[in-house]
């Protein structure tokens, strides 16, 4: 039994679980990153946490983000189910930027526990020198 919570706490790190059409458990990572033509496309999921427990920040060329919220009934240390009736959220992600991205134009926004961000790139135009032929 002590292998099945051991193999079970390994696989909830790496991701999500759900229930796939096939029955079988199938893993869903809480992240989804696109690469488009004139942006980056970011999505972490969020569940529990407003904008004010988030927190977006750049440091040198690395996108943190971070979320901490704490939420604790009052009265005794057990729900009426028997469960503990305090929970904790947090969350830390550091994900390295491209270099051709305007870092001052970055935008976040939480919707339903979903950060979405959106990571404008700059146009880079090919440049062309002519060499002189002697």
């Amino acid at each position: 039994m002590r292998q099945t919570l051991d193999t079970m706490d390994r696989l909830s790190e790496d991701g999500l679980w759900y229930l796939g059409r096939t029955g079988a458990a199938e893993v869903r990572e809480p992240w989804d990153i696109r690469d488009e033509e004139n942006e980056v496309k970011m999505k972490f999921d969020m569940p529990g946490l407003s904008k004010e427990d988030v927190k977006v920040s750049i440091e040198d060329d690395v996108l943190v983000i971070k979320g901490d919220k704490k939420i604790s009934e009052s009265g005794g240390n057990e729900g009426t189910d028997g469960w503990s009736s305090q929970s904790f959220s947090s969350y830390d992600t550091r994900r390295r930027l491209p270099d051709n991205i305007m870092k001052d134009k970055i935008k976040a926004e939480l919707k339903n526990g979903v950060l979405f961000i959106s990571v404008p790139k700059v146009k880079v135009e090919p440049k062309v020198i002519d060499v002189n032929v002697q």
